[in-house]
């Protein structure tokens, strides 16, 4: 399953931003290296390489590292990391579209909340996850809506991911199991609305 969906995943990203090299090129971290030379000007540049093409849109890939430990139920744990000082594998394929979004509220250990106006969001699709353009990650304004496509199994723990153990299910451990398809879980942070201050 997981060679089928890193083939569907190469084939996607190589039509949608064409270029000379190979789609195992793609695969490695290499630091922002053209094509894949988009950055968001923020923390997920440590995880993130993607390809902006001329209509604005982003194609590429979201990075994991692997902490070496395996959970009970049989998940390898992986969270986000600088990728230029560990080692680092894609974890996704991302397809990015370019809106606007409202900073709601950013809750410790998990993503910023924004909303955003339902007829924003692309169809068909999942695009789920905004991330803002710019040095804070917190900022109302201009960004992109991120769907993303699952290339492995793991147990995706966003934060403390050291504390994890192999003696606990990857839910225990405070992860979410990830297969390879659309995974709509993992970086879900975005509303269509929001109760009004008074």
């Amino acid at each position: 399953m997981k060679n089928g969906v890193l083939i569907t995943a190469s084939l996607a990203f190589l039509s949608f931003c064409p270029a000379t090299a190979g789609a195992a090129d793609f695969f490695a971290w290499n630091d922002h290296a053209a094509p894949l030379d988009f950055r968001f000007g923020n923390h997920i540049d440590t995880h993130q390489q993607t390809a902006q093409r001329p209509n604005g849109e982003l194609a590429g890939f979201l990075y994991v590292h692997f902490t070496g430990v395996t959970t009970r139920d049989g998940y390898r744990v992986a969270t986000h990391d600088d990728c230029n000082r560990v080692s680092c594998s894609p974890g996704w394929t991302l397809f990015g579209k370019p809106r606007s979004a409202t900073f709601l509220f950013h809750e410790m250990d998990d993503h910023p909340v924004f909303r955003v106006k339902r007829s924003d969001i692309p169809q068909p699709g999942t695009f789920v996850h905004f991330h803002a353009k710019g040095p804070s990650e917190e900022s109302s304004g201009p960004g992109f809506l991120l769907a993303f496509l699952a290339i492995d199994r793991f147990c995706f723990v966003h934060h403390d991911a050291v504390n994890a153990t192999a003696g606990a299910t990857c839910s225990e451990n405070g992860g979410v199991p990830v297969t390879p398809g659309i995974d709509v879980a993992t970086h879900l942070n975005i509303v269509t609305s929001y109760p009004s201050e008074s």
